[in-house]
């Protein structure tokens, strides 16, 4: 009874700070735009642009960690060892700041002094970024859901903060805005080191002792697959920035900016997932694959209703932003694949240890990316079709994975079929209310959506209901 409490209480705290952290992008997201000239806010992109990319920066040395001690309690951790790796931490990070830095100054004669600036800023926070996030999934790792959750709580009151301070003395300006985010990363990483103080200070064992290098190893390729979905994204702005006008850009990324407040909760819902998924029996994997994706079908397919609230919020007070509406409305559709594959198969890949195939599997998606990318730019020249091309990519990459684990798990057809059609009749019916009024469209998919998930999964939902009320 103790535990289930404990389980539910880090349920909440997850969901509702994470929920939280939606809202304040979203608010930042429409705040800033509305604020910022065009100009400004083209540069302020080309920083959140690069600075999602930061993970790569630990090399796969937090996975690895993870995958490696993911099922232990902070009580069971190996202290020593763990003071090593904060130590070989620092220094990485140090090293990636004095090498990026050298490019920086070598490149930036054949670059506008603006975004040699928005550079720098994305080379100053790599650290802060990768280090907070070292510590806090060690926090998540260890079921330590709720002191993590008040940092996220924490670093959305100070976004606020920013916001309401960029407003109040008409700091309109791409660089105080930057300087700001670093600071709000640097007092976020000092408090979760704090919240970790027992492995950041004191003596550690040598190195060789670690295990550090097949950490990097096992973690590397891992790291990589979950930037999948970053990378197609960015291998969308990163063309849109260099074959379209700023403009273009400006509209590309405020619609990126958008998808990726939603693929927030995603990815952080994704670490409550793994701790517990690793402990389940293994005669239950392909029971728990089918019903997870299932019931992540039904929460990401009424997600989408967002889509409309935005779409109101942009006709009704952000105007200038309104050619970025059809942009935004493409990309939707790509949550329903992204969640399927981070929170379910990303978990999966994880807990069977096939880091092997989820590596494979995943350059292959990068490959159709970039093509379907080059495809869309060489036949329409229309920035439109570059967001088809990422939701086409999205589609692929999911169906292409999801074939590993009917395979490896055994899933009958009847045991993947309901979710393939309730997919595939949610986004018929947002797509086909594009041209609807947004009030008017949200009630109309919604009632849609009600049909189709219940239609679809009326045996999942009553045996989800069964094992909330503990029968």
């Amino acid at each position: 009874m103790k535990q289930g409490r404990q389980n539910l209480k880090n349920v909440f705290m997850v969901v509702s700070s994470n929920v939280l952290t939606i809202l304040v992008a979203l608010f930042l997201g429409f705040i800033l735009p509305k604020k910022l000239s065009i100009q400004d806010y083209a540069y302020y992109r080309v920083y959140m642009l690069y600075i999602a990319y930061a993970g790569f920066f630990h090399f796969g040395l937090v996975n690895g960690i993870y995958l490696k001690y993911g099922n232990l309690d902070v009580e069971q951790l190996p202290v020593k060892i763990f003071r090593t790796y904060s130590y070989a931490m620092a220094l990485l990070q140090g090293l990636v700041v004095a090498g990026l830095s050298i490019l920086l100054f070598a490149g930036g004669f054949f670059m506008e002094a603006d975004k040699v600036i928005a550079f720098a800023f994305v080379i100053i926070n790599i650290p802060l970024i990768n280090i907070k996030w070292f510590y806090s999934s060690i926090n998540q790792f260890t079921k330590r859901f709720v002191i993590d959750s008040y940092v996220t709580y924490l670093q959305n009151v100070l976004n606020l903060a920013m916001v309401l301070f960029i407003i109040l003395f008409g700091w309109y300006d791409y660089i105080i805005v930057l300087v700001l985010l670093t600071v709000c990363n640097f007092l976020c990483m000092a408090i979760v080191m704090c919240q970790n103080r027992q492995i950041v200070w004191g003596s550690g064992a040598p190195l060789s002792e670690t295990g550090f290098l097949p950490l990097i190893k096992s973690g590397f390729f891992l790291m990589l697959s979950e930037f999948i979905g970053i990378i197609i994204l960015g291998i969308d702005s990163i063309f849109v920035d260099n074959l379209f006008s700023q403009t273009d850009f400006a509209m590309y990324s405020f619609a990126v900016s958008v998808i990726t407040g939603i693929y927030t909760l995603i990815s952080v819902v994704s670490n409550l997932v793994y701790p517990y998924l690793v402990r389940v029996s293994q005669d239950k994997y392909a029971e728990y694959y089918t019903l997870m994706s299932d019931m992540l079908v039904t929460v990401a397919v009424f997600s989408m209703l967002a889509f409309y609230a935005v779409k109101f919020i942009i006709l009704e007070w952000l105007d200038k932003f309104i050619p970025s509406i059809p942009v935004i409305e493409i990309l939707f559709g790509t949550v329903v694949f992204r969640a399927l594959i981070t929170l379910v198969c990303g978990n999966y890949f994880k807990v069977l240890k096939l880091i092997k195939s989820y590596t494979q599997n995943n350059v292959f998606a990068i490959a159709i990316s970039f093509l379907l990318n080059v495809a869309a730019y060489l036949i329409f020249r229309d920035y439109i079709y570059i967001a088809v091309a990422s939701l086409l990519s999205f589609v692929i990459w999911y169906v292409v994975t999801d074939r590993i684990f009917i395979r490896q798990l055994k899933i009958s057809f009847g045991g993947y079929a309901a979710r393939y059609i309730c997919i595939l009749a949610s986004l018929t019916v947002f797509f086909a209310l594009r041209d609807t009024e947004p009030i008017r469209a949200f009630f109309l998919y919604f009632a849609c959506s009600v049909v189709i998930c219940l239609l679809c999964f009326h045996r999942q939902i009553k045996t989800v209901i069964g094992l909330v009320r503990g029968r």
